[in-house]
């Protein structure tokens, strides 16, 4: 009777190795959070590879997009463009429309042609009896020749109308009061001022 009971309570090799076999796979967790069975190593890398490839597509597409919302512009009727690369000026004068420059590296302003009126700060001056007149509200139109503004503008600067012209204005009004009597600036020559300030 014992050694019955002694013989059933030990397996033989059948057995050990049909337990072995119906034994589940191991599983191991990886960095994911997801457990990968045993034997399929390459799942993870497969899964860097992927996510380093989408952030490579998704950062070409960021920066093809920036460089366009950048090299894009517009120029409004009445205005031509000028263009600056890394400060300096450009050859290149562009028509009203929409144009496309190279991105993060040229620049562009936008100048009126048309003619444009402005009004002028007080301007004081002495007449040759030393008497001190102000002249107040004075318009100056003036008009911008496309082939000359690269010219102008490399000369004088973006804001070319304030020395060519504002500047100038006032010097010779002064110069003209400078030069006359009270009675000749405001009655006898009085229509002389302005075609003193045009030469």
């Amino acid at each position: 009777m014992n050694d019955r009971q002694s013989t059933k309570s030990v397996p033989n090799d059948r057995q050990s190795a049909k337990s072995v076999a119906m034994r589940p796979p191991t599983y191991k967790s990886d960095y994911s959070g997801y457990d990968m069975p045993d034997g399929i190593p390459h799942l993870s890398k497969g899964r860097k590879q992927c996510t380093a490839i989408t952030a490579a597509v998704v950062l070409v597409i960021a920066l093809g997009i920036a460089c366009i919302v950048d090299s894009y512009h517009k120029i409004n009727e009445g205005y031509v463009g000028i263009y600056f690369r890394h400060g300096a000026i450009q050859e290149r004068v562009s028509a009203p429309g929409v144009h496309l420059m190279r991105p993060f590296i040229d620049d562009y302003v936008e100048v009126k042609i048309r003619p444009e009126t402005h009004r002028m700060d007080p301007v004081r001056a002495i007449t040759k009896d030393g008497i001190e007149n102000t002249f107040k509200e004075i318009n100056v139109i003036t008009t911008v020749m496309k082939d000359k503004l690269i010219f102008m503008a490399k000369k004088f600067g973006r804001d070319f109308k304030k020395s060519l012209v504002y500047d100038r204005v006032k010097e010779d009004l002064r110069i003209f009061c400078a030069n006359h009597t009270i009675d000749e600036v405001y009655n006898t020559m009085f229509l002389d001022i302005v075609a003193h300030v045009k030469e």
